[in-house]
């Protein structure tokens, strides 16, 4: 048989018959079934897929823009030549931006309240390039320093220690004296503005303070300085900025990109996605069975139509493509349908957690209402102190190729089985039980 008279007829058979009463046969309803049950299947895995590279994404982009760079340049000899190799970077081909950080840590006392910080003395060219100031959002105040002690605090921290613009705020940290001994020193640092990263994991110590002040605030044996580069698109090209950099850094420093830098939480991410949607495949390879059992009740219940198409001289090879055609056609239409689903829960993920928060915290606080309890603290589906507190949306057209390949091709394995019963089915006792 020609291709066209197999497709013909496998579209035949899966549009069903009526009987006299003009009700549908059973095969019809399980052909119904399998198509929903591949299509419910991959609107999880399609949601979790999408959502996971969206959260990855966008927790990698905050380290790398924020906390990590492209790449950083360390000197063997501490802070000798920072400036020169800074100022020799920002001319080379390819290099976007590179600023001096220092690093050191403090306890930052304010109204009673203490907490400890992660100091970061930065340029102010850091916080005004394209990349720091997509992912770090000003929430009050000023993202500039105007004076020699002004700092921007963590939103994180700014709630704990209550602060807000214009507050002081008192930073402790350890000097060296000239007998050896280390003793605390106090700064007074102004509070210019409050940022955030939008994923508390990352700034929830964080107080910027001048890059200028640093040498003066902080005590050269308790904190580190390197140099800071971005240059290109740090994931599709995570060595650029490494490579941009080599050849303009003078002897005396190492470079380091910024997957070498935070490998560990790179892999992290990328094992829990992996294994997420091991678990959401599971239940698509579980979906295409149904895909057999609805191909072997239409083989059962169109046995008689079979023994005619084999008397009029159809060879089991035709009937066998013919049913494993009919398998895949249902895993296209399933996938049709889980694709439009999964892109519209993902797509509208945000909305759908907001939703889902909405109605947990009506029914907590009716519950409390009722038992004449206190009002409960507001539920968060995501808590921004682990997770991003905004989705990114990432549409990844290839891997949505690959789900819905792979769906097909699993529905098109799971009908062999009953692509085989059709083809060796006897015709003369397919008749005889008319």
């Amino acid at each position: 048989m020609k291709a066209r008279s197999i497709a013909f007829i496998a579209l035949r058979l899966l549009a069903g018959k009526e009987d006299r009463a003009g009700h549908r046969d059973q095969a019809r309803k399980a052909l119904r079934g399998a198509v929903l049950s591949i299509g419910l299947s991959l609107v999880p895995l399609l949601t979790v897929m999408q959502v996971a590279d969206g959260m990855i994404q966008g927790i990698s982009a905050r380290y790398v823009e924020l906390g990590t760079y492209h790449a950083q340049a360390h000197a063997y000899g501490g802070q000798a030549g920072l400036e020169e190799a800074r100022d020799a970077l920002r001319a080379a081909q390819g290099v976007d931006g590179a600023w001096i950080e220092t690093q050191s840590v403090g306890v930052a006392f304010a109204g009673g309240r203490r907490e400890g910080a992660a100091i970061r003395a930065v340029e102010q060219g850091f916080l005004d390039s394209p990349g720091t100031s997509a992912y770090l959002a000003l929430e009050a105040g000023e993202a500039r320093f105007q004076g020699p002690n002004d700092a921007l605090v963590g939103s994180a921290l700014a709630k704990k220690l209550q602060l807000k613009p214009g507050d002081s705020l008192n930073l402790i940290t350890v000097r060296k004296r000239a007998d050896g001994e280390m003793s605390p020193r106090i700064v007074i640092l102004t509070v210019r503005g409050i940022v955030s990263a939008g994923y508390r994991e990352l700034d929830a110590q964080w107080i910027f303070i001048n890059q200028a002040s640093a040498a003066r605030l902080l005590q050269k044996e308790s904190s580190r300085s390197f140099i800071g580069i971005k240059a290109g698109d740090p994931f599709r090209q995570p060595d650029a900025a490494a490579q941009a950099a080599e050849a303009s850094l003078p002897d005396g420093f190492a470079l380091y990109p910024w997957k070498e830098l935070e490998r560990n939480l790179f892999e992290s991410l990328s094992s829990t996605r992996t294994m997420l949607l091991l678990i959401m495949a599971m239940t698509v390879a579980v979906a295409a069975v149904n895909v057999s059992s609805a191909l072997t009740t239409l083989v059962i219940e169109r046995s008689q139509e079979i023994a005619i198409l084999k008397s009029l001289g159809a060879q089991p090879a035709d009937l066998a493509r013919t049913f494993s055609l009919g398998g895949a056609l249902l895993g296209a239409a399933g996938a049709l349908v889980g694709t439009a689903g999964g892109l519209l829960c993902a797509t509208r993920i945000n909305e759908i957690l907001s939703g889902i928060e909405a109605l947990a915290n009506a029914l907590r606080s009716l519950l409390a209402f009722l038992g004449g309890a206190a009002s409960p603290e507001r539920f968060r589906v995501l808590d921004p102190a682990y997770y991003l507190e905004t989705i990114p949306i990432t549409l990844q057209y290839r891997e949505l190729a690959l789900v819905v390949a792979s769906a097909i091709i699993l529905s098109f394995l799971a009908a062999l089985l009953p692509a085989r019963r059709a083809a060796a089915l006897d015709p003369m006792e397919a008749l005889r039980k008319r």
